[in-house]
């Protein structure tokens, strides 16, 4: 007989909100993605998802994208807002531990198949040092993990909202372009699908050409296509960005473990990122080339790692 689920899982974002049922030995069953606009509040979401599934878990662990610190939970991105405990009863279970979903995506870095994972460039990870994962969706989210005596320990933080600058002329116009129409600049605010869609559209004032409002999903298709010229520019210019950000990522964890690069935008353009600056600007750190380049960075592939970082987090931490 196959393991009884036993836990409600959840990965909530400001876009998608993804639930699953795990067993004791943290596998998935009944998985299922819903639009997050379409629920008032994710007690509500949560509700549909048990109700069909007929599932009575016993405890539950929740992803969230945004911060997680006392009873009170905010979504950085999107308009919900909950009391854990509250949560927890209406809900009927026993257990539940709320924590940040790149959290959740670090504590699945170990379990992580090599199938799972696309290199791009450096040499083998050194064991036992920190890992780092980052990733552009909705927002940018950021974690790092460290291996200790007791097992491996994530730290979340809030490193997608940290200042990013200019490497060139071309990044300094499109910063400029950007601040002078009232865009806070962080990490964020490029490294994300509305990020593409600032870019694009910066570059597009610069040249004076037409903007068509395309979605960061038509920017990353015409570039892969190579049917408008712009969009190519615009998706080229994020992954310089995004190099950037992830070599910086790595020098401040010492990420020699490891930088790894999640969410739901960059694995579908794998191949334009390979071929891509992504790479050279990782590297690109004065005296501490010579570091950088020997840490790899891997693309998760995998499907919704968050759900597995889940499955297996300590309720009790």
């Amino acid at each position: 007989m196959p393991p009884r689920p036993q836990r409600l899982v959840a990965d909530i974002g400001g876009t998608n909100t993804r639930f699953a049922l795990a067993d004791a030995q943290g596998q998935l069953h009944a998985p299922l993605t819903l639009a997050t606009r379409r629920f008032d509040s994710l007690a509500d979401a949560a509700r549909s998802y048990l109700e069909s599934t007929g599932a009575r878990p016993r405890e539950g662990c929740i992803a969230v994208a945004g911060p997680v610190s006392g009873d009170a939970v905010r979504l950085t991105n999107h308009r919900w807002e909950f009391s854990i405990a509250a949560l927890r009863e209406g809900l009927g279970l026993q257990r539940l531990r709320v924590i940040n979903d790149f959290e959740a995506i670090a504590l699945a870095l170990p379990a992580l198949a090599a199938d799972e994972l696309l290199q791009i460039g450096g040499g083998e990870p050194v064991r036992g040092s920190p890992m780092a994962v980052l990733g552009p969706g909705t927002g940018l989210g950021v974690a790092q993990l460290i291996a200790t005596r007791g097992g491996f320990q994530p730290v979340s933080t809030e490193g997608g909202h940290a200042s990013i600058g200019p490497c060139d002329e071309a990044e300094l116009q499109i910063l400029a372009t950007l601040m002078r129409n009232g865009q806070h600049l962080c990490r964020e605010a490029l490294l994300s699908g509305p990020g593409i869609e600032r870019i694009y559209w910066a570059l597009c004032l610069a040249a004076g050409s037409a903007y068509h409002g395309y979605s960061a999903a038509e920017i990353q298709a015409h570039a892969a296509a190579g049917s408008d010229a712009t969009c190519r520019a615009a998706l080229e210019h994020f992954c310089a960005f995004l190099g950037t950000a992830a070599g910086d990522q790595a020098l401040c964890c010492g990420a020699q473990g490891g930088v790894f690069i999640a969410g739901g935008i960059v694995p579908r353009f794998t191949e334009f990122l390979r071929h891509s600056r992504f790479r050279e600007r990782f590297e690109a750190k004065g005296p501490m080339r010579h570091y950088v380049s020997a840490i790899p960075v891997f693309v998760i592939t995998r499907e919704n790692p968050g759900m597995l970082g889940a499955a297996r987090a300590d309720l009790d931490a």
